[in-house]
């Protein structure tokens, strides 16, 4: 029960502190989704809560989403307009309130999918850290995917987690996922650890995914970065 109510309060402050993993300022786009995903996520504090999801496809179907062995999606996070998705990833034993799954280390990670682009699209390990306002400590590109591990911003997430968090960008079926993972003060995964969940993450996605998605698209004119950040 207290890492179920750790994750509700972790909903809780991303949406009240203004979802600073979230696609862009537009309120009519994924950024209104993601923020009514969250939104649910923290009214179902107090109720009886949908079944975790093993999976869920989003942006018409261009993008499956997974977690991990042991880690599910929360139905009620899920938002899959036909552009653009958005889901939160975490523990099924405790997105199930102990009914399903196993214990697994707690994190919680969000998935945003947004617009086309192609590989010249995707933004420095500098600019994820520049578009978070924080400091980076560590950031690559490997395999496609680029990410970067932050100093500051991840304790305003919920409480008791790290200042420390990860940020991560890859293409999927033509369109860019933006991939942000927030974990308990002093865990692994906060750490050096976290880069390898968001590549279990990404690895999901890539094997679950269609892999042509309809081909290039007309990118819009504001770039695809300020459309997964928010910040």
């Amino acid at each position: 029960m207290a890492a179920r109510n750790l994750l509700m309060c972790a909903a809780g402050a991303l949406f009240l502190a203004g979802c600073n993993t979230l696609p862009g300022s537009n309120p009519d786009g994924a950024d209104a989704e993601a923020r009514a995903g969250l939104a649910a996520l923290f009214a179902g504090t107090g109720g009886q809560r949908r079944a975790p999801l093993a999976k869920a496809s989003l942006a018409g179907g261009d993008v499956v989403v997974a977690g991990p062995d042991g880690y599910c999606l929360d139905p009620d996070t899920k938002r899959a307009g036909p552009e653009r998705g958005f889901a939160v990833i975490a523990s099924c034993h405790i997105l199930s309130g102990g009914q399903a799954g196993r214990p697994v280390a707690p994190v919680l990670i969000t998935v945003t999918v947004g617009p086309r682009g192609d590989m010249t699209d995707l933004p420095t390990p500098q600019a994820l850290a520049q578009a978070a306002g924080s400091e980076l400590l560590d950031g690559n590109t490997r395999r496609g995917r680029v990410t970067a591990h932050l100093s500051s911003g991840g304790d305003t997430m919920f409480e008791g987690s790290d200042p420390r968090y990860w940020r991560a960008a890859f293409l999927q079926g033509g369109r860019l996922v933006g991939l942000a993972l927030y974990a308990p003060r002093g865990s692994a995964l906060a750490g050096g650890r976290g880069e390898a969940m968001l590549g279990r993450v990404k690895d999901s996605i890539s094997r679950l995914s269609p892999q042509d998605a309809g081909g290039a698209q007309p990118k819009p004119a504001n770039g695809l970065l300020g459309r997964l950040f928010n910040r």
